[in-house]
This record gives structure tokens, C-alpha cells and sequence, in this order.
């Protein structure tokens, strides 16, 4: 039982929810899922302690919009979650914010929170603007902050997964984050957070066993963080009351880890909103089985995204990029028997790959059935922007993280291979966004 004399605790998470690059899903509503997620979890404290929580989002509020709103609310906590696009506003509005309240804990989560961007030259200072970054799974640290009656680096230090900022530039790493079972982290479709007839988003595990170099999935995790075939279940179960026209897995790959795909068949065996709904997936090549074609074709496929990235195996291989390149080309055509619509994906200004390359590879992509996909290379968290190798000489924006140039890759390089891409994807009837490019 709540103690009546309880003080509330007001907390505030802040997110920036994109419109599509490209506008290509036209109608269809992408809500912020991770925030989602973090809300959830403090949404399940409120049998244990006195919480008022809200979310504000910087995509409907503004600036403006969002000063007030918070100096309003004038919440405890503020978790602001951080991804590409919102690095630079959210950073702005945090340092506004404390500089108004610097009582205010504030706390950093997301894909993009990760020391290593808090050290770019347009976002350092960090220990004025705010108090945490949680490195590790921000569902289980919020709780663990939220709990905390005093919130001092020193009491900090004792939970693993944050990285505390320091006067002097520096950063206080506390460890690895505390361990949770996948089943008790909080749903927000569960939870009916989630709003009504916006695309669903699905887990069935955390993390990637490949770990590239140019990918932000980042570190292994353990192969045994998989969400049981109950909880999938519920959530598709909740997907469904909410008509979601969609369901995006966000997981590395649908058949990337084998108890999660297992898991997931079951689920779907016992519910049927995956085969009512567009069902949106990345598959790995090399480890295409019949069981995986089966199920898509079970299923419906609606996207279906599978990753190349180059066909120089020496260029993969230095990023770390384990696949078998003799399964791809069959692995492709017996995806293009059960899924309807699906990409190879590639990307351009790779370290180590030249433009030649890339043309080769891109060529070979469009050789094969089904469309293709072309990124841009960005210099991600997790990714190239720690995990880069000194002799690739890598230059990007800090803004967005694209790619300006490396060893192999001149400013002109990224520049002439956009503007190619542009005439391309017309002549194949495609569509681009601001850092891809499609082809049909």
C-alpha cells in the first residue's frame, strides 16, 4: 500500500517522433516506441510509490511548446530518449531546462546516448546539462533511478549501465547493467500506452550475435535474452485490439536467434493478428531455413528487408561482418517465393570499400529478384564512431552522422554517388528519403 504521506515523484520523458524519411509510408502513423517502453516501466512502480509520469513530444509541442510544457509539470526526472534525428534538439532542450532548473535529474536513454556522442565537439559539456546516461537497457535503470531518494554520482555509481559526466570532461563508466528477466519488462501495448491504428512494434529478443561494425545493434548480448511465447503472444493479442494496420519486428534478424524465432512461430500459432496485419522484417541470408520460409509465407510478408551491404568479402570482413556468400543467391530467390515485397540492402561509403566497389556491388543487387535498398553510411554509436579503425581516416557530420569522407571515400566520391543514386532510383521507379535510396 502507498503511504498516504508519501511525496509524488513527477517524472517527464521527452522524445522527438520522426515523419518517415521519404515520406514512403504515406498515411501510416510511426509512433516512438522506445520512450514507450521506459514509460511502461515506471507506469509498473505505481503499486510501489507515489508516481505522476507524462510524455511530452517535441515533434507536436516545438520548442517553445516543450519549455513550457515542462516548467509547468516541473517533474523530479526528466529521461529524454535520443536517436539520430533528435540528438541535436533534444541536447538543446536539456541544456534549457537546466539551466532553469538545475534541481531537475536528467537522464539520457535511447540508441544514440552513448558517451561517445556526449564527447562531439557541438554537444560537449555534458555534466552541465545533465546527470546520467543509461548505456544499458533503460526500462530496467529508470526504476532503479526512480527509487533512488538521493540521486548523488556516489549513489549512482552503485548501478551498472550508466555513464555519469564529470566536470572535467571525462566520464565515470559504473559497469555492466543490472540483469532483468525478458518476461517482467514492462509492455506498453500491454499497458494500453500505445495508441489506436498506429503501426505495432514487436520483440522477440535483444541485441545481435554479429555485432558490425557499421550497425548500431553494437555489443553481443546473451543469446538467452528472448521474450517468452506467452508474452509474444499478449502482445500480439494487444496488437490486435489496437487494429494495428502493421507490425514492425524491430529484431536484428527474424531468424538470428533460434529460441526467439521458436518462440515467436508459437506465438503466432496461437493468435492471428500477424497474418491479418502487413508484417515488416529483416532476415539474415546465410541462415535462411525452411522453417523460416514457412513461416513467411505462412504469415504473409509484407516487407521483408535482407542485408548485403557489400559483395567485397575482404570489405566485410573488416567489419566484422560474418556471412556466407555462396547461400545469398539462392537464400534471395527462395525468399522471393513467399514474401511480397522485399530489399537487398546496401550501403555506400563503407571504410575500406571504394566507389568501384560499391558499383559492383550495387549492380549485383539489382541483378538479383526483388528490389533494392542503398544507405548512406552513418557514423553511428556502437558503431563506427567507437568502433572505427584508425587507418579509415573517417570524417562525418556530427549533426547526422552521415558520412563525408574516408580513406577510400573522397568528399566528391559521397557527393557524385548521391547524385547517381538520384537518377537511378528514378529510372528504376523508386523513391529515396535523405540518406537512401530504393529501387524496384
Amino acid at each position: 500500500m502507498q503511504s498516504t504521506l508519501q511525496r509524488t515523484t513527477k517524472v517527464a520523458f521527452v522524445s522527438l517522433s520522426p515523419d518517415p524519411d521519404g515520406g514512403e509510408l504515406g498515411p501510416l502513423e510511426l509512433p516512438s516506441y522506445g520512450v514507450h517502453r521506459i514509460l511502461a516501466a515506471v507506469h509498473a512502480m505505481k503499486d510501489e510509490m507515489d508516481i505522476d509520469v507524462q510524455y511530452f513530444d517535441y515533434a507536436r509541442l516545438g520548442k517553445v511548446g516543450l519549455t513550457n510544457a515542462l516548467a509547468a509539470f516541473a517533474p523530479d526526472v526528466v529521461g529524454f530518449s535520443m536517436y539520430v534525428w533528435s540528438t541535436m534538439p533534444l541536447i538543446a532542450a536539456a541544456r534549457r531546462l537546466k539551466r532553469a532548473s538545475p534541481e531537475t535529474f536528467v537522464i539520457f536513454g535511447g540508441p544514440s546516448a552513448r558517451s561517445s556522442v556526449f564527447d562531439l565537439e557541438p554537444y560537449r559539456g555534458a555534466h552541465s546539462y545533465l546527470d546520467a546516461v543509461a548505456e544499458g537497457d533503460g526500462d530496467v535503470l529508470i526504476q532503479q533511478i526512480i527509487r533512488m531518494p538521493d540521486r548523488t554520482p556516489a549513489n549512482l555509481a552503485k548501478i551498472g549501465g550508466l555513464a555519469l559526466p564529470k566536470s572535467d570532461g571525462t566520464w565515470t563508466k559504473t559497469g555492466f547493467a543490472p540483469s532483468v528477466a525478458m518476461d517482467e519488462i514492462a509492455s506498453p501495448y500491454q499497458q494500453h500506452l500505445m495508441p489506436h491504428g498506429a503501426v505495432a512494434y514487436l520483440e522477440t529478443y535483444r541485441g545481435c550475435p554479429l555485432s558490425c561494425r557499421f550497425c548500431e545493434w553494437g555489443a553481443v548480448r546473451p543469446a538467452k535474452d528472448v521474450f517468452s511465447t506467452d508474452y509474444i503472444a499478449a502482445e500480439i493479442n494487444a496488437f490486435e485490439k489496437l487494429e494495428a494496420p502493421a507490425v514492425f519486428l524491430l529484431d536484428a534478424g527474424l531468424n538470428l536467434n533460434a529460441a526467439a524465432f521458436r518462440n515467436l512461430a508459437a506465438a503466432n500459432d496461437k493468435t492471428r493478428h500477424l497474418k491479418d496485419a502487413m508484417f515488416w522484417a529483416e532476415i539474415y541470408p546465410s541462415t535462411v531455413r525452411p522453417k523460416h520460409l514457412e513461416f513467411l509465407e505462412n504469415i504473409g510478408t509484407s516487407y521483408l528487408g535482407i542485408g548485403l551491404q557489400s559483395t567485397d568479402q575482404a570489405v566485410l570482413d573488416a567489419h566484422d561482418r560474418k556471412i556466407d556468400q555462396t547461400r545469398f543467391e539462392p537464400a534471395v530467390r527462395d525468399l522471393a517465393k513467399v514474401a511480397h515485397n522485399m530489399e537487398i540492402q546496401i550501403i555506400f561509403g563503407l571504410p575500406g570499400e571504394t566507389p568501384e566497389g560499391f558499383r559492383r556491388t550495387l549492380d549485383f543487387a539489382l541483378s538479383m529478384p526483388g528490389g533494392v535498398r542503398a544507405y548512406h553510411c552513418l557514423v553511428l554509436p556502437d558503431a563506427l564512431l567507437s568502433r572505427s579503425r584508425p587507418e579509415w581516416d573517417i570524417k562525418f557530420d556530427p549533426v547526422n552522422f552521415a558520412m563525408t569522407s574516408n580513406a577510400q571515400w573522397s568528399q566528391d566520391d559521397i557527393r557524385n554517388v548521391r547524385t547517381k543514386l538520384d537518377h537511378l532510383s528514378k529510372q528504376h521507379n523508386g523513391s529515396s528519403g535523405t540518406f537512401w535510396w530504393s529501387f524496384k
